[in-house]
């Protein structure tokens, strides 16, 4: 992988708050993830990553307890990334996607996957109306 750090940092500094997703799952995962994952966060901040600032959360599974599993999130690293890339911190896995929405960006970049992430749902400032059941 060759990421291009400062490219990365400079858009993760430059995200607006309204670029997240505002739905209760993802505001959970923005949330709790830094503190839940701390070795993560590290190698992500490494590649010029805010953790909380995801590209693309798919929907969490209910699991036991109130914990949710997000089986893949994603984010965006300016530069390059061998399709065969892998990597493991723990129980979380990394690799390269070639399933993502459009980014809308036309330097060279890639979207990084990383998956399962299980994070306890805990309601925040959202009414009954606005957060789905679990």
């Amino acid at each position: 992988m060759k990421p291009e750090l400062e490219k990365t940092r400079a858009y993760y500094r430059n995200l607006s708050p309204e670029s997240i997703c505002d739905c209760a799952y993802c505001q959970n995962y923005c949330a709790r993830v830094k503190a839940a994952y701390p070795e993560v966060a590290r190698y992500l901040d490494s590649l010029g990553v805010d953790i909380e600032k995801p590209f693309e959360i798919f929907l969490p599974e209910p699991m036991a307890d109130g914990v949710l599993e997000y089986p893949i999130c994603q984010y965006i690293i300016f530069g390059s990334c061998p399709e065969d890339f892998t990597h493991r911190i723990g129980d979380v896995t990394f690799g390269c996607s070639d399933c993502h929405p459009n980014t809308k960006i036309d330097e060279e970049h890639f979207v990084l996957d990383l998956y399962p992430i299980h994070l306890p749902f805990e309601e925040t400032e959202a009414t009954d109306d606005e957060t789905p059941e679990i």
